[in-house]
């Protein structure tokens, strides 16, 4: 069952593009970033709004790469690269450095850009993987840069689809580069092939009817926001080179891809440090015009 063009349309102005700048001093699309809303512990009416990403997206060395920005579409006109004014402790992580996420909180200017926020009930919680009997086989898909084409107007966000390949108990084993060693982590596996742009993208289950196989089970599809895109699982295959006898390194994608679970999110997202800033209404970086 396909995702209605309703909902897609929805996710697509819930993405952003991040960007950093290149060796020339331009702006660069290095990742992708979505906005989500959370609820204001003394005022439910209200949202916090922060963007999320991939924490290696805009953290490389152990510290936060600056000047950091987002593109977004404007509602009149193109879309606008937007730096955002950020110091090292405006950006929340989880306390597990191996868990790659980076919160921000971020509230772009809503008279002039034309953007949405995914509500926090849409975060799958590990009770709502137990009560939906989430697992393999299920449907997937996600939204984000396509960098061979960004947009040359406006945002461009690609959907890719797919099915969940593992849904495990253990950790997986996951090398981020080949010069970096091998680490044990919590990570979801999609039948679902990402490459470079994709860190970051939301990752959503499409739960259709029947999934379960009980014929009597009724309603529409359920869509759950899963997880962040961390990256896909690449085959180092050693190359002979016979002139100089030494060996190349070829990099095959499996398409496969690894995802950090939204539950990391949640916890983020309702730490208790967060939690105390929303009810101190602590402010937060905002986008420039």
């Amino acid at each position: 069952m396909s995702v209605s063009q309703d909902i897609i349309r929805q996710i697509k102005k819930c993405v952003t593009f991040v960007y950093v700048k290149g060796a020339h001093g331009n702006w660069v699309a290095n990742g992708t970033g979505f906005f989500i809303g959370v609820k204001n512990e003394n005022d439910p009416k209200i949202s916090n709004v922060y963007l999320v990403t991939a924490k290696h997206v805009i953290h490389s060395g152990g510290s936060l790469i600056l000047p950091l920005a987002i593109r977004l579409n404007k509602f009149e006109g193109n879309a606008q690269v937007t730096e955002i004014s950020l110091k090292e402790g405006d950006v929340i992580m989880h306390p597990d450095p191996d868990v790659d996420l980076a919160v921000i909180g971020c509230l772009p200017d809503q008279k002039i850009f034309d953007f949405l926020m995914l509500p926090q009930e849409l975060i799958c919680e590990k009770k709502v993987i137990e009560n939906e009997k989430i697992c393999e086989g299920d449907e997937v898909f996600f939204a984000g840069l396509f960098t061979s084409h960004v947009g040359q107007k406006q945002n461009q966000p690609i959907i890719r689809f797919g099915k969940i390949a593992l849904m495990s108990d253990e950790k997986i084993e996951w090398r981020d580069t080949k010069d970096k060693p091998a680490k044990l982590l919590d990570l979801y596996l999609l039948e679902c092939q990402s490459f470079g742009g994709n860190s970051g993208s939301p990752v959503f289950f499409h739960l259709v009817p029947l999934r379960t196989g009980n014929l009597v089970l009724g309603g529409g599809p359920k869509i759950f926001l899963g997880g962040v895109m961390r990256g896909s699982f690449l085959n180092l295959n050693e190359i002979q080179v016979v002139k100089t006898q030494k060996s190349a390194i070829s990099v095959e994608n499996l398409g496969v891809a690894a995802v950090t679970p939204a539950y990391f999110l949640q916890e983020i997202l309702f730490s208790e440090d967060l939690i105390k800033a929303r009810k101190a209404g602590t402010p937060k970086p905002q986008s420039s015009n």
